[in-house]
């Protein structure tokens, strides 16, 4: 008679490998809710105060993956002018966000739109600048580049905050 050797699992092994395969899938659960996550942390209501003085920032966006690493760029930019630039940020998926982009008629997907002391398009060295989608060589195979670069937008509030 042939040597049999059992191919059944235990019970203490099934109960284990159910719970590492939950926990897994609640780990990964959390992991895409929290990429999802739409919300800046830097996020102003829509009636802030804009201390007397300070250039008037506002950014909408695409709380998307790809205009994230935008995002966080242009909080480090603006961050540089302290309280000489007050911004406001609104993520198109809140409430908020929805009001300000009927607002401004912003209808078409619209990654990003930056608006300077409420100005979308300025002019630049003679040339006309739009701070609308994602800057150039920034875009996705989905939404195009813009117009625009950060060096714009830096020479835009250095301009506005020096008058």
């Amino acid at each position: 008679m042939k040597n049999q050797t059992s191919n059944k699992v235990s019970p203490k092994v099934k109960r284990w490998l159910s719970k590492t395969i939950t926990l897994a899938t609640l780990a990964l659960l959390l992991l895409i809710l929290a990429a999802c996550s739409s919300a800046s942390p830097q996020t102003a209501s829509q009636g802030a105060d804009v201390p007397e003085g300070a250039v008037l920032v506002e950014i909408a966006y695409l709380g998307h993956g790809p205009v994230r690493p935008i995002l966080a760029e242009f909080d480090a930019l603006v961050a540089e002018y302290g309280d000489s630039v007050a911004v406001l940020h609104y993520d198109f998926g809140t409430p908020e966000g929805e009001a300000f982009a009927e607002e401004r008629d912003l209808t078409d997907h619209t990654p990003i739109a930056i608006f300077v002391n409420g100005e979308m398009e300025v002019e630049l060295d003679g040339r006309a600048v739009k701070f609308y989608s994602f800057p150039q060589g920034q875009g996705t195979d989905v939404v195009p580049d813009g117009v625009w670069t950060m060096a714009d937008l830096q020479a835009v509030l250095d301009l506005a905050t020096a008058e």
